[in-house]
């Protein structure tokens, strides 16, 4: 009789603790969604074309060189004929 209930008591045990353990694994899979193949290729694209553009310098700052707004409007009219060729 001891070893039945000592039995049923493990089983239910085990079950839980692998009914936790699949809820745990699940939450980390909706939330680590970038690690999916169909998320993550995409997601990389994005970073590229983020990266790329950064790279282009859209605006650029004139540390220093502009003196006053009309220096600014003709560093930037420079820039941006430098990013369109």
């Amino acid at each position: 009789m001891q070893f039945k209930k000592w039995k049923y008591m493990r089983n239910w045990k085990k079950t839980i603790k692998q009914q936790n353990r699949q809820r745990a694994k699940n939450s980390l899979e909706e939330k680590l969604f970038s690690l999916q193949p169909h998320f993550s290729e995409h997601l990389m694209q994005h970073r590229k074309l983020m990266m790329d553009m950064s790279a282009l310098k859209f605006l650029d700052i004139c540390r220093g060189d502009c003196k006053n707004i009309h220096d600014f409007e003709a560093a930037q009219k420079a820039c941006r004929e430098k990013v369109k060729n």
